[in-house]
């Protein structure tokens, strides 16, 4: 079947000549009288001088977010509430307004709490926001009756036609390039505000991303060197990117160390040739996809997570989200020797084999850490429904801080010590915060299995 662009393309190129050719003329009337401009808004009663803060594209090579700007200028990123209420549903500048604390865009304008300091911070009047003039009405065309003959001949209608569909073969073969070609400065592509169709979780691409992985581990034991701590795993149509804790600037071949030694890419083809011990321990068992972006395949270390991970948002798509994570990280060709305990989360996480799942929350928070021996060889993944209060919190706490990380947490809820901070949306849209990247995950993953 031909791409939309291309039946656009050959219906234009059709029917235009021939409206042209039998179609009446049309005659512009004069020009609609221009709409008069908004007026300026009137002086705001709150002229005093106040504190505030012009949010920036991003700060340190990260976007900007309440909780990273509460922890800058208040020197408590729990203080974020705070910066909310005093800017809830103030008109910003490009026309929107705050109502979710996880979304402020860059150029906004917050008004900050009267014992903030730091650089960058204001001292004065808010700045004014004129709201956008409406756009001035096009002149306003009236048919006439009057047919008219077509000067056009049947040769340039025939080269035309034959141009414009070139054109657009020309188009599709380019967006076809541009998708499958790896990007050029990282596999982090702009985050993407509208929406796009979500593709389902990818099962089969899972094996592909273990074999890579293998074949990594492969390498660096054949070359006597550490394996890399890898947090990310990005997989584009023919390439894999590995955002990586620890900067490392000298990769195995065929890799290619960008932004520093932070990022790993490779040709998932030039890996192919090269050998991946099967009997090696999987180098990141703990892994969950996040979500796909512009068909690019996010996918996140819970392992390499250096705290509890909180996930925050609609509660039946957080739920389903977790159910999800369950089933990739006891059913994935990488998961094996990994364990889940789940409190709160019935039905979505089910109780069958490597997975505990009991009803409330401190039985699963009992379990967790009722191990006598945390370094038997398992590693675990507690989820929670809710946020752990009172002891529960502190032995949570307790968990994630083991030498070698055998637990790793992820709560529902904003937790007060949290490490990772996800949003998910109710149009499917997760925002990673400090991870830096927001993908469209799907409202449940289909079951890995082999391919």
């Amino acid at each position: 079947m031909l791409p939309r662009a291309v039946l656009l393309a050959l219906t234009l190129a059709l029917t235009g000549p021939l409206l042209a050719a039998t179609g009446p003329a049309t005659a512009a009337s004069p020009a609609a009288q221009a709409p008069t401009p908004s007026a300026s808004p009137a002086p705001t009663a709150a002229a005093e001088s106040v504190k505030w803060y012009r949010v920036r594209p991003s700060y340190d090579g990260e976007n900007e977010y309440l909780y990273e700007i509460a922890e800058r200028f208040l020197g408590d990123g729990d203080r974020l509430d705070e910066i909310f209420e005093l800017n809830r549903g103030r008109l910003q500048a490009d026309g929107n307004r705050l109502t979710v604390p996880d979304e402020i865009e860059s150029g906004w304008v917050l008004r900050m709490p009267a014992d903030a300091e730091g650089p960058g911070l204001e001292t004065g009047p808010l700045p004014a926001v004129a709201p956008s003039a409406p756009a001035a009405s096009a002149p306003a065309l009236r048919a006439t009756t009057t047919p008219q003959k077509s000067g056009v001949s049947p040769i340039l209608l025939i080269a035309g036609l034959l141009l414009v569909v070139a054109g657009a073969v020309l188009a599709v073969l380019l967006a076809r390039r541009r998708r499958t070609a790896p990007p050029a400065a990282g596999v982090v592509v702009p985050r993407q505000r509208t929406g796009e169709e979500t593709p389902a979780f990818d099962a089969a691409a899972s094996w592909t991303i273990d074999r890579a992985l293998r074949v990594l581990a492969t390498s660096a034991v054949a070359a006597g060197r550490p394996v890399p701590p890898v947090l990310r795993v990005s997989v584009g149509e023919s390439w894999i990117g590995l955002r990586l804790a620890e900067a490392d600037a000298a990769p195995c071949e065929p890799w290619e160390a960008r932004e520093d030694g932070t990022l790993w890419v490779a040709a998932l083809r030039a890996l192919q040739a090269l050998p991946a011990d099967q009997q090696l321990a999987a180098l990141c068992p703990r892994l969950v996809t996040l979500g796909v972006q512009d068909g690019t395949r996010e996918l996140l270390d819970l392992g390499r997570v250096a705290g509890p991970v909180s996930l925050r948002g609609d509660a039946p798509a957080t739920r389903a989200l977790l159910g999800a994570w369950a089933t990739e990280l006891t059913g994935s060709p990488w998961s094996s020797g990994v364990r889940v305990v789940a409190g709160g989360l019935l039905p979505e996480v089910r109780d069958a084999g490597p997975v505990l799942s009991v009803p409330a929350l401190d039985d699963a928070v009992t379990q967790a850490t009722g191990e006598t021996a945390p370094d038997d060889g398992w590693l675990s993944v507690l989820l929670l429904g809710a946020v752990p209060a009172g002891r529960d919190a502190d032995r949570v706490r307790e968990l994630v801080a083991r030498e070698g990380r055998p637990w790793a947490v992820v709560v529902l809820g904003r937790a007060r010590t949290e490490a990772v901070q996800l949003t998910l949306h109710p149009d499917g849209r997760l925002d990673t915060g400090s991870l830096g990247v927001t993908v469209r995950t799907a409202r449940a993953a289909a079951e890995p299995k082999p391919v």
